[in-house]
């Protein structure tokens, strides 16, 4: 089942959305900021010309509130005025990629293309830190941890994913998905699609995160502990992955450049306990692997986690730049493709 609604108001590509209750935001090309309903009705429309609404949210603690992001400014909106924004931000000092809140909305988090994210503190209406001088290019994606209320984490088109304590400015780990020894990519296809992470998200409970990788990898990494680890990759995309993001603890969708929305379930992965552990690129059972006739032990780790978690795989019409899964009697997703409107989508399960 497929709805192509929300139609007739954004006039260049639509480049985010969220979605609460009854609720969608969607930002787009042109600046153009639109509220609907979810049967697809406009019921408010902001717009702030030569700009781009590169990022939006809507406020779980304050439902009222609509947290957006327009070039490298942050603005917020309340719902049932659209006029003009309640507050602007202007600590960026390039185009803004994503924002993120903290579970008790007290911090605001945005990445921007210089590589840098500026952490705002809401109630105070004042900036808090900036962290910066480890993504070497643009940050992509960011997200606070879930429990842990100084940490977050992000992924750059550096290729690194990088997890912060952001009250003191401190990077608890960075990974280099350079050096991680990635299966299916050979020196030429490497050129072509290098190990950008495009976007991150974390499990409700904390125990997952993952990333969307540009060479069609997922990166799955348990945090259920202080330091991350690194367990195993996953792979259906046929090209980049622009977008992951939670349903439940366990389960979680995918969305690339290929056209493709995956559904995946990590419980699965404890049917391979062998293989459900944090990866070592070099070494298995204690032996390396420098024998080129012999099976590479990360792809077939690699392929043996993706035919045991995939679940599901349902094909868009176009790819893929945001997405957002919500639950009303049953899983839904809603995507913003290259096109000017939306897409709701019934997520099957089985």
């Amino acid at each position: 089942m497929e709805s192509r609604g929300f139609q007739g108001e954004h006039s260049g590509s639509v480049l985010c959305v969220d979605v609460l209750e009854d609720v969608v935001v969607s930002g787009g090309e042109n600046g153009e900021l639109c509220q609907w309903n979810i049967e697809g009705k406009l019921i408010s429309k902001y717009t702030e010309s030569e700009s781009a609404c590169t990022s939006v949210l809507i406020s779980k603690v304050k439902k009222d509130v609509i947290y957006t992001s327009f070039d490298d400014k942050v603005k917020v909106f309340i719902r049932v005025d659209f006029t003009a924004p309640l507050d602007t931000f202007s600590y960026n000092s390039d185009e803004i990629n994503q924002i993120a809140v903290d579970e008790k909305e007290k911090y605001l988090a945005a990445s921007d293309d210089m590589g840098e994210i500026k952490v705002i503190d809401l109630s105070e209406k004042k900036l808090y830190k900036t962290l910066k001088n480890k993504h070497t290019n643009i940050c992509a994606s960011v997200c606070f941890r879930p429990q842990k209320p100084w940490e977050l984490f992000t992924g750059g088109l550096d290729s690194k994913l990088i997890h912060w304590d952001f009250s003191r400015h401190k990077c608890l780990n960075m990974f280099d998905m350079d050096e991680m020894n990635n299966p299916f990519e050979t020196a030429d296809s490497y050129m072509v699609s290098p190990p950008f992470v495009h976007h991150v998200a974390s499990s409700p409970d904390g125990k997952y995160l993952v990333a969307a990788l540009e060479n069609g990898l997922i990166a799955v990494f348990d945090s259920a502990r202080k330091h991350l680890r690194e367990l195993f990759n996953l792979h259906t995309h046929t090209q980049g992955v622009s977008q992951v993001y939670f349903l439940t603890e366990d389960k979680f969708v995918s969305g690339g450049n290929d056209c493709c929305i995956a559904l995946w379930d990590l419980s699965k992965s404890h049917d391979h306990p062998e293989l459900a552990l944090p990866t070592n690129s070099h070494v298995t059972n204690g032996t390396s692997n420098d024998d080129d006739s012999m099976p590479d032990p990360l792809e077939t780790k690699t392929q043996t986690m993706t035919d045991t978690c995939l679940t599901n795989k349902i094909q868009h019409t176009g790819k893929i730049n945001w997405m957002k899964p919500f639950y009303r009697e049953q899983w839904k997703i809603i995507v913003a493709d290259e096109s000017n409107q939306l897409t709701l989508k019934v997520l099957d399960m089985n």
